[in-house]
Formats: C-alpha cells, structure tokens, sequence
C-alpha cells in the first residue's frame, strides 16, 4: 500500500486535497488562495478554519485509508514557505487526527519556524 512509499523529492501532487495543500493555501493572498479552491475538496470555509485554530487535518482525501496533519511552516518574513505534516493509517490515526496530534504537530512545525528565523542565507 501507499503507506510503506515515500513520496521522493521534487514529485509533484495536487493542491486539491490533504491537510499540507489546505495549510499551503489556507495563508496565501486571495486571489491564489481562490484559484487554488477550484476542484478542490475542501472549501474557502475550511481554509478559514485552519488559519483559526493553525492546523489542517484530512481523512481519506489523497488517499484512501490515510489520515495526515499539517501545520505551516513560515519564513523569515513570516509567509508560510512549507507545510509540516504527519500521516498515517486511519485506524492509528483516528478519524480526527488533529484531537490527538495537532498541539506537538504545530510545537514541531513553530519550532522549525524559529530555526528558520536565526538561519542566515549566503
């Protein structure tokens, strides 16, 4: 199953569905964050709510029997640059993953913000 994959680096998915393509648009001006809802599986409503509460959860929407967090990760100006995300089974992960994930999920993802902020760029 997709599980036991990686996803190798530079592959390109789409920003229609999953809890890092809701985080990566859910901070983006409005007219990209617009264009990027069309097809999507999720709504302007819920970019809403992940900007409220810092975190976006999904079950089943890239693939099925997978549930993923994600928390945004932001660059020295403060734009989100990245998405932090955890994913697993959904019957590990539960049918609301971020009940139980997302508070070390954001740590983890604030704590790369940090980093991000006293690393000088050459």
């Amino acid at each position: 199953m997709g599980l036991r994959d990686s996803i190798p680096v530079g592959a390109t998915l789409p920003m229609q569905v999953g809890a890092a393509s809701q985080v990566l648009l859910a901070w983006e001006e409005p007219d990209r964050l617009h264009r990027g809802l069309y097809n999507a599986q999720f709504t302007a409503t819920v970019l809403s709510a992940v900007r409220r509460r810092g975190w976006a959860q999904s079950v089943g929407e890239r693939e099925p029997g997978v549930a993923s967090i994600s928390a945004p990760v932001r660059g020295p100006s403060g734009k989100v640059i990245a998405a932090l995300s955890i994913s697993g089974p959904i019957e590990r992960m539960g049918l609301k993953p971020g009940i139980q994930h997302a508070a070390s999920l954001v740590a983890a993802a604030n704590r790369l913000t940090e980093m991000l902020k006293t690393t000088e760029v050459s």
